[in-house]
């Protein structure tokens, strides 16, 4: 139906047929097949009707006269509703209101005027046999009733338009194109057997409209590739995209690879997708092997810079400390910082053991670690005799608290548990390191942590690392600080993981991650009202919006009836204009005797005359000023009209952008207290992992200045190699262009796409069982550059790539600050080298500014 303003203009009610006036005349209107009595009234609706001021309801085309509006819904509109999804919920919830069922459970109004609970036996016409049910929902056979609609209504929750509105959603489907029809979902038409056919007129409209896309080509086959691929809907799963399985050009066949088909194993037709490939990533000076333990080092120390009291670094920074082989500021705070940590924490389990049961045990047993109590040191077997101690006092099985641990034959010489580290490490967790007298002889305190706390998995790395630090049994301070800096990156690396492994359990960090959760709950709660006073805007916009459209249209009406008028009013005094001069030809001879009787009339009444012209000026002049007060009333109403409309709209431009920078604070708050957990932006279409670490946490704004990717984890590998067979696909959902392949098809697209297509093969491999283990890569981007080619080649049709796309352009602009700081940075550092200190004084190196070896610890 054609709409005006927006909303359905109803017709004219039928007039009732007086069988006493036969002959009384009525006008009909073609348009809407209205009768009309009056003549005025006939003419008013039909010059409405010419007017193009309407609006077609199918598809949304406005300036239309009612005859073309309505032509184009008839052309539409076949037995299936293209309306859109709010006005087919209304229309669906007007029509089943009035509209029972039997069997249905409903509330009824019995002959009492009392509503009862009751079901539909059988519909009547225009009314429903009901039977009244009992407490347990069972029908009572001596209260059956035929009753009419009006006194039937369904429970309230039972159906609203919220839920038709879902249920609409869940099983039915609308193509792209303006004017699309709703139809029912393939699984569920298949389900009650529903036959979803389009209609002639609607399948040709829908090829009209497929026609004039983007590949400009008309389809007239409704199982064709193109007609497929031109009605799925994106973004899908990637790998399932149809522009790697057909050819290059757009034309020809789409491949379908779905496990059990005879083109399964088929290579993909164009597997660079149209799409240019990955950029190359940037070489880093960390080995791939320790890569990743190195960004979770930083990035731990960075988030909890604060309650570990350690002033926030760059990771070129640490990446520079790891690598010097002298002693450097920079690593004695990391580590001291993690130490003070595990101090603390111990220092809680010493007060816990003195006292008795489950805590105690625990707390004793927290206090050694596995590596420790296999060593044969002396205090390893006090360790034992401490925890027997207890389970005998508290009634415990020892085995069951703590299984028994293979003793070592023989302590290696300067390994864990021997005099040599015994000696130095001795009383190692006495107290926090605070001051700077204090901070020297900190490798002392490593060497009784690493003695004490090593695990079992991790002895024979324990052992070297401890024999690289203490070299002789006589050596000194300084050796031992000496040779910490000459440890290989690897294994500064192994220590920094085992002293996090512990640190992380201590509670200056799990209440540091409280307290973060708690900031997590009040930003979120911030996001949700902030999320509802945006959609206030935006209503209030609509309602400015919708009233301005509606001022204008009635503007124009009344532009139009004024022209209309003042054309007809020419018209007819065009004619009367006419009559007037035959008819003074006519009778002039009358008229020159009237104008003499007149005159004599005039002659002797005019003072009266005078008086009444007198009277018309002024009535004229009065209507005259009137008619001006109203004129200016109208334009001051008007001028306040579009003055309010300014100032609303200049309010509602400035909660806007309020609105904006608050969310962005939100967002970058929510971002800082992310502790918990860091989790990728997202993943593309191999579940590579892409990592943005600045601004998390006590991390610096531009800590990193770098993007990273990580390799697909075993279980993304795992859902890879499971395409390629059939007990993986879900049977329900049909793609209609098709699936992509498995691990073959995969490792094709890799290889072109720029990326290395053997560590799948290796990884999955390793993961059955056939190889030995494969080392895990990491790829960097710290090029402005670099992330535009990364955006050039993510494919936003795929689901996964969508989403990463969209994250990455949220965070564009940090990105892009971040390594242009970065790169500005390196310019500026100074290469001069630092001559190295041979011995230990007080007096303080100069270092040049703003190289990390001149970082110093603001919170220590």
């Amino acid at each position: 139906m054609p709409l005006l303003k927006r909303k359905p203009v109803p017709p004219v009610a039928t007039p009732t047929l007086d069988s006493t006036k036969k002959d009384k005349e009525v006008w009909y209107s073609p348009y809407t097949h209205e009768i009309f009595l009056d003549y005025s009234e006939y003419l008013k609706r039909t010059l409405l009707y010419k007017k193009p001021i309407w609006q077609c309801e199918a598809t949304g085309k406005v300036n239309l006269t009612y005859l073309e509006a309505l032509k184009r819904n008839k052309k539409l509109i076949v037995g299936i509703e293209t309306i859109r999804l709010d006005a087919l919920v209304d229309e669906t919830f007007k029509h089943l209101s009035t509209q029972f069922f039997p069997g249905e459970l409903v509330q009824c109004t019995w002959d009492d005027n009392i509503a009862y609970h009751g079901k539909i036996l059988e519909a009547l016409e225009n009314e429903y046999k009901v039977q009244l049910l009992d407490e347990e929902s069972l029908g009572i056979e001596d209260m059956i009733k035929t009753l009419p609609k009006d006194k039937i209504k369904r429970e309230r929750f039972a159906f609203s338009k919220n839920l038709l509105k879902k249920f609409l959603k869940e099983h039915t489907i609308r193509d792209g194109y303006v004017g699309s029809p709703w139809n029912i979902k393939p699984e569920t038409a298949e389900r009650f057997q529903i036959d979803t056919t389009l209609p002639e007129q609607l399948y040709e409209a829908r090829n009209v409209a497929l026609a004039k896309s983007r590949k400009k080509r008309p389809l007239d086959e409704p199982e064709t590739d193109s007609n497929k691929e031109q009605v799925v809907r994106y973004p899908i799963e990637d790998l399932n995209l149809p522009v790697y399985r057909r050819d290059p050009s757009g034309f020809g066949k789409i491949t379908d690879m779905t496990p059990g088909s005879k083109d399964a194993l088929s290579k993909a037709q164009n597997p660079t997708g149209g799409m240019s490939i990955c950029p190359s990533s940037t070489e880093t000076s960390v080995p791939q092997e320790s890569y990743g333990a190195f960004l979770m080092i930083w990035s731990f120390l960075s988030v909890f810079a604060h309650p570990l009291k350690l002033s926030p670094f760059s990771l070129d920074d640490f990446e520079n400390a790891l690598h010097y082989k002298e002693p450097s500021i920079l690593m004695r705070e990391c580590n001291v910082a993690l130490l003070n940590a595990i101090i603390k924490q111990r220092e809680r389990f010493k007060k816990e053991c003195q006292g008795n049961g489950t805590t105690a045990v625990a707390a004793a047993m927290s206090l050694y670690g596995t590596g420790y109590g296999a060593s044969r040191s002396p205090s390893s077997i006090a360790y034992q005799e401490t925890l027997r101690r207890l389970a005998n006092e508290n009634q415990m099985d020892i085995s069951r608290l703590h299984p028994a641990t293979a003793l070592r034959e023989t302590n290696p010489d300067r390994g864990c548990g021997s005099p040599e580290i015994e000696t130095i490490g001795h009383e190692w967790d006495h107290g926090t390191v605070d001051t700077e007298e204090e901070r020297e002889g900190w490798e002392d305190i490593l060497i009784g942590f690493l003695n004490q706390l090593a695990p079992i998995d991790m002895l024979e790395d324990i052992d070297r690392i401890l024999a690289s630090l203490v070299l002789f049994a006589e050596c000194t301070l300084e050796d031992r600080e000496d040779c910490y800096a000459g440890l290989s990156l690897s294994d500064k690396v192994k220590i920094f993981e085992l002293l996090i492994s512990v640190a992380n359990e201590s509670y200056v960090i799990k209440s540091y991650m409280d307290d973060c959760q708690e900031q997590m709950t009040e930003l979120r709660k911030q996001k949700i009202e902030l999320s509802r006073e945006r959609k206030r805007i935006q209503t209030e916009r609509r309602e400015l919006e919708d009233k301005l459209s509606e001022d204008k249209q009635t503007e124009d009406e009344q532009k139009t009836e004024e022209n209309d008028d003042t054309k007809e009013t020419s018209e007819d005094l065009i004619e009367s204009d006419n009559e007037s001069a035959a008819s003074d030809n006519e009778d002039s001879a009358l008229l020159k005797a009237q104008r003499q009787q007149e005159y004599l009339s005039r002659h002797e009444s005019r003072q009266e005359a005078m008086k009444r012209r007198q009277a018309e000026r002024e009535e004229r002049e009065t209507k005259r000023m009137k008619l001006h007060h109203l004129q200016r009333e109208e334009a001051r109403v008007k001028n306040q009209e579009q003055k309010q409309r300014s100032e609303l709209r200049k309010r509602l431009d400035d909660d806007e952008r309020a609105l904006h920078k608050k969310e962005e604070q939100v967002e970058r708050e929510l971002r800082k207290y992310s502790t918990h957990r860091i989790k990728p932006l997202g993943r593309d279409k191999f579940f590579n992992r892409y990592y943005y670490l600045d601004d998390i946490g006590g991390t610096l704004l531009h800590g990193s200045g770098r993007f990273f990717v990580q390799c697909p984890s075993d279980t993304d590998l795992i859902v890879i190699q499971e395409r390629d067979f059939v007990e993986s696909l879900d049977m329900k959902v049909q793609p209609p262009c098709g699936r992509g392949g498995g691990v073959q098809f995969v490792s094709q697209l890799l290889k072109v796409q720029g990326f290395d297509n053997e560590y799948m093969e290796k990884r999955l491999k390793m993961l059955n069982g056939e190889q030995e283990s494969v080392e895990a890569w990491w790829r960097v981007f710290d090029k402005p550059e670099q992330l535009d080619a990364l955006l050039l080649w993510l494919n936003p049709k795929g689901v996964r790539e969508f989403r990463l796309k969209r994250e990455i352009e949220k965070y564009y602009q940090q990105l892009v600050t971040g390594m242009k700081k970065r790169a500005t940075d390196q310019a500026n550092t100074t290469k001069n080298e630092v001559s190295r200190r041979a011995t230990r004084n007080k007096s303080t190196p100069t270092f040049p500014t703003g190289s990390w070896l001149a970082y110093t610890n603001k919170f220590a």
